[in-house]
């Protein structure tokens, strides 16, 4: 119930309300804002230009706006009247939302200059997908590099809003000193593959790149393109131990449609080979089971996903919210299954389906 600024406040003073603690939520919720304005400020100072091409010496042209997913032959595809729903939004600065872009500013990033960005994904640009060693290839590289600029900009963002923050007389938590550190730790990983991944690229190595590849029989109203670390296979043995400081075992996975069918590809170093295990359980799993799989999964696993406005508009505002709602909460998905101790993967009704 609302406290009237008359009645004796609640704190028990003897105050009326408006001489007592109203001033203290007035100069709290100052406060409050003032941390806001704070953060969103820096996440624009944050913002980082530079090429990532292991040749950026060479560059020519200034540093571009590059499409994580092409912009011509699969955002076209997806784009009513150029727009596109993408799942990168942000809701009170904190949670997952819904967004509404054009294609031409949806899954961009200013990680490569113009030549590079031409000269490098010309074969996935302007060649159908073929599954070419360099193609999957290719895929994997760009799926890579907007993950390390997006998690650059992260950490960028991190380090200025600390300092901000304790100028301002702000105290850290252990706990967010730790997860903190853990995205630095992150980064610091993201770094070495990329650089290891330059070295493939330049000495053209695509070989180090394993893959699977499923082949959907129609276009389908939807794309991803994004680097994840799963922790558990399908069967529930782990992959990725997350709690602990050991390097992570990342895998790629490109979700997009082609002409008159789709495709989703799993990619992944060669010498991890528990990935490979995974994919080969993926594959041994029904159409339906896979589809179900992903239809659980993508809106824990990343905000990388793009989707047609004729598809999202079908499922009306219920099921927007629920799966909103479900990218959201990834903490209590993981909390339940710790819980319950079981990981291996078991049908899941969701009330969306991608493959519509």
């Amino acid at each position: 119930m609302k406290q009237e600024r008359n009645e004796p406040c609640k704190c028990g003073s003897g105050l009326k309300y408006k001489k007592c603690c109203l001033n203290k939520k007035e100069e709290f919720d100052m406060k409050l804002q003032s941390l806001f304005d704070t953060v969103e400020k820096n996440k624009r100072k944050a913002r980082i230009s530079l090429c990532l091409h292991p040749e950026s010496e060479n560059c020519s042209g200034k540093i571009v706006r590059a499409h994580a997913i092409q912009n011509n032959r699969i955002l076209n595809k997806l784009a009513v009247n150029g727009m596109l729903k993408t799942m990168d939004g942000e809701s009170h600065m904190m949670f997952q939302d819904v967004d509404t872009k054009g294609r031409k500013q949806a899954t961009t990033f200013k990680g490569f200059c113009s030549f590079h960005d031409k000269i490098t994904f010309q074969p996935i640009e302007d060649f159908e997908f073929k599954e070419s060693a360099e193609q999957l290839f290719l895929y994997t590289y760009r799926a890579l590099a907007w993950s390390f600029h997006k998690k650059l900009e992260q950490v960028n963002h991190i380090i200025l809003n600390m300092e901000s923050l304790k100028n301002k007389g702000f105290h850290f938590s252990d706990d967010l000193m730790l997860n903190n550190s853990m995205h630095l730790l992150g980064h610091f990983e993201n770094e070495s593959i990329l650089k290891r991944f330059n070295l493939y690229l330049q000495n053209e190595n695509y070989e180090r790149v394993s893959s699977y590849v499923w082949t959907i029989p129609y276009e389908i109203k939807f794309a991803v393109s994004t680097m994840l670390t799963i922790e558990h296979d399908i069967k529930g043995n782990m992959i990725n131990n997350i709690k602990s400081f050991r390097p992570l075992k990342s895998i790629y996975l490109n979700i997009f449609p082609g002409d008159q069918e789709s495709y989703l590809i799993w990619t992944w170093e060669s010498k991890h080979e528990i990935l490979e295990k995974f994919a080969k359980q993926f594959d041994s799993l029904k159409d339906k089971d896979k589809k179900n799989y992903l239809n659980n999964n993508l809106p824990r696993w990343t905000d990388a996903i793009v989707i047609s406005p004729d598809l999202w508009d079908t499922w009306g505002a219920p099921i927007h919210e629920s799966i909103i709602a479900h990218s959201n909460f990834e903490f209590l998905y993981r909390a339940m299954e710790e819980d319950l101790g079981t990981y291996a993967y078991e049908y899941g009704y969701t009330p969306w389906n991608f493959f519509e």
